[in-house]
């Protein structure tokens, strides 16, 4: 072919620029906002969308021209399509006569064509085209959860009247309720809620399913359905874009979290409470919940700067829960949280508009009031945490002063709040607050254990500092594992706590278990005393430990959705504590009329009678079968989440 031949076909390859298509002035509005004629801020999603709860449906939409994929798109047709037509002009130069010399190069052009195409056609559009916008994110704490739209809030709600019973049943139990969700306010906004559903934000929508799955499981009418609602509050809350700390946000968080921990039955083993829990504490954190309110009441009322006081309150004692669960450092500390407390004011005594929360004496017991002594508690009790774990240099004096701070909390404790024995509690005394006396007992207990255990490993066995840890530890064991066998005695049929068996979820269930490891120290030193002569008064606390120890490793894994229960074949044991344990003077004040279960005048039953047992042991009564212990602690599904 001449080169005046091959002059006919050079246009052919060659690259055209494209036509520039001319920028139009950009969009000032959604689409939401120009359907509605209303101003936008711009903003992703705007304001107008939040109000409305149509979050997923505020876009800005584009201009009208080819989008970045569908360019890409016509260029690599562009590109297939001038292949073609260079494989036709190599066809149809191969066919014409007198090309003997070149035919063999224009087969080899017709060959790389050939490769070409091939490795085109082995790779996608949509692989090469895709931009980095195109691609889903995936929720990293909930996972891949699917959202959801307005147009599902009415499908996933059952009939108002279930609805209604399950709310009704949460806020009716008082043991559950969490002090940050005021009653009051609650109930309008649940009005307005099913007045136009599709109007509220998905984050108290994600409130709302969350105290659903509690109250599904209070109510027992509708316990199965409990998995389904918190699986309802994850998704409201990923819709609702929790992580940009919009208004809810902290609340749904909290609320969420709070129900995941009174659940049994883990809906989702692979989510850990305590990545969930750190995301709200930073979410606290950038909305300025860790500061006191009342200096800016100009830009808050005193109801949300109280309401904003419990809900950090809340992250505070769910952060020390989580760092004695899971042996790990607290992320509150005191430097960085300003030092406020909860008001000891009822729902009934503030509400929106409010001009002053007025705080309640401290003589009258109510739900508010063991929330505001366990709010002063929590800074003392972060510091033992650090100690306990080493992240804090902590000398012998340094623990001696946490003790006093702490025996100072514990002294401060009003009568009303003084732990007593349930049976004998007066008869117009709820159940709520018979558990707040013993929840108060048993923390105060395990912060003494705590502070004190360090010092079994560095001390000498002769040291005063050794003996006197050795002491406290042993004697504070045995009485909190007083206090959990009568909390058992009265969740038995015939008790009085039979009736509200999940109001047993408030007890650190990790507590007993450390208790009941501790408890044997009371055989430490008795390795000198002959066999016959076994400290019979002393040995049974810790024989009774670990019966405890061995009925609860046993009915651990069975327990499926009931309450914890530790059976106690000496359901009318009398046996008193003996004089020896009962002069411990470390943690209760001069003067006071109490036993080592700190009850004040009254005689508990508790432990194993003196007519049960001859003063005798079997060895096999206080071996511990070990392999189902290891078993248990191994396998995470049979642990109670954290409670509180």
């Amino acid at each position: 072919m001449t080169s005046r031949e091959l002059s006919n076909h050079m246009n052919t390859f060659r690259l055209i620029r494209p036509q520039r298509v001319k920028r139009n002035r950009p969009t000032v509005s959604c689409t939401a906002c120009r359907a509605r004629k209303q101003r936008c801020d711009r903003q992703q999603p705007c304001s107008g969308c939040q109000k409305r709860g149509i979050q997923e449906s505020c876009c800005f939409e584009s201009l009208p021209r080819p989008a970045k994929s569908t360019s890409a798109e016509n260029s690599e047709g562009r590109v297939q399509s001038e292949l073609r037509q260079m494989r036709s002009v190599l066809q149809s130069l191969l066919s014409q006569p007198g090309q003997d010399q070149s035919a063999e190069s224009y087969k080899q052009l017709l060959e790389s064509v050939g490769r070409i195409e091939q490795k085109i056609d082995q790779n996608p559009s949509q692989s090469l085209t895709k931009t980095p916008s195109t691609y889903h994110i995936p929720e990293i704490i909930f996972g891949p959860t699917e959202k959801v739209s307005v147009r599902d809030i009415p499908k996933a709600l059952p009939s108002r009247q279930i609805t209604d019973r399950m709310v009704s049943a949460y806020f009716n139990a008082k043991y559950v309720a969490v002090p940050f969700i005021h009653t009051h306010q609650f109930r309008r906004q649940y009005e307005e809620f099913w007045k136009d559903p599709t109007s509220s934000s998905f984050l108290w929508i994600s409130i709302l399913f969350s105290i659903m799955a509690v109250g599904a499981i209070i109510s027992k009418s509708a316990v199965q359905e409990s998995s389904l609602y918190i699986n309802l509050s994850a998704r409201y809350l990923v819709s609702g874009q929790y992580h940009k700390a919009a208004e809810f946000s902290v609340e749904a968080l909290a609320m969420h979290l709070h129900a995941r921990s009174f659940q049994k039955d883990n809906p989702d083993p692979d989510l850990d409470p305590s990545q969930l829990h750190a995301v709200t504490v930073r979410i606290a954190q950038q909305k300025f919940y860790h500061c006191d309110m009342n200096q800016f009441l100009q830009l808050v009322t005193p109801f949300e700067a109280e309401m904003r006081r419990r809900v950090w309150f809340f992250i505070q004692y769910h952060d020390v829960l989580t760092s004695l669960e899971y042996g790990l450092p607290p992320l509150i500390h005191g430097e960085t949280s300003s030092g406020y407390h909860p008001t000891n004011a009822t729902d009934d005594d503030f509400d929106e508009d409010s001009m002053v929360v007025s705080t309640r004496p401290t003589t009258e017991a109510q739900s508010m009031l063991p929330y505001v002594f366990m709010s002063r508690l929590l800074p003392i009790l972060r510091r033992i945490i650090c100690h306990t774990q080493g992240f804090e240099i902590c000398s012998y004096s340094d623990a001696m002063s946490l003790k006093a701070q702490l025996d100072a909390w514990y002294g401060s404790i009003p009568p009303c709040l003084r732990i007593r024995s349930i049976k004998d509690s007066a008869f117009t005394d709820s159940n709520h607050i018979a558990m707040q006396r013993v929840l108060l007992e048993l923390i105060y207990t395990t912060s003494i254990t705590l502070l004190h255990r360090p010092f079994l490993d560095s001390m000498t066995y002769s040291g005063h500092e050794f003996q006197t840890a050795l002491d406290v530890c042993r004697k504070n064991a045995v009485r909190s594992i007083g206090v959990y066998v009568e909390v058992d005695r009265e969740m038995q049929k015939g008790g009085r706590l039979h009736d509200d068996q999940h109001i047993a979820a408030n007890l650190p269930f990790s507590d007993f278990l450390m208790m009941t490891i501790v408890a044997p120290l009371e055989f430490f030193d008795c390795v000198d005393l002959p066999p016959v002569e076994g400290r019979p008064c002393a040995s049974v606390h810790a024989l009774e430990s670990s019966r405890m120890l061995r009925v609860v490793l046993s009915n651990m894994c069975i327990r499926k959705s009931g309450p914890s229960r530790i059976s106690n074949p000496h359901q009318y044991s009398n046996y008193i504590q003996s004089p020896e344990v009962i002069e411990d003077d470390d943690h209760v004040p001069v003067g006071s009329d109490r036993n080592v279960f700190g009850y004040e005048g009254v005689e508990v039953e508790c432990g194993i009678s003196s007519t049960e047992w001859d003063g005798t042991m079997e060895d096999s009564d206080l071996l511990i079968d070990y392999e189902s212990f290891n078993e248990v602690f191994m396998n995470d599904a049979c642990l109670d989440p954290i409670q509180y």
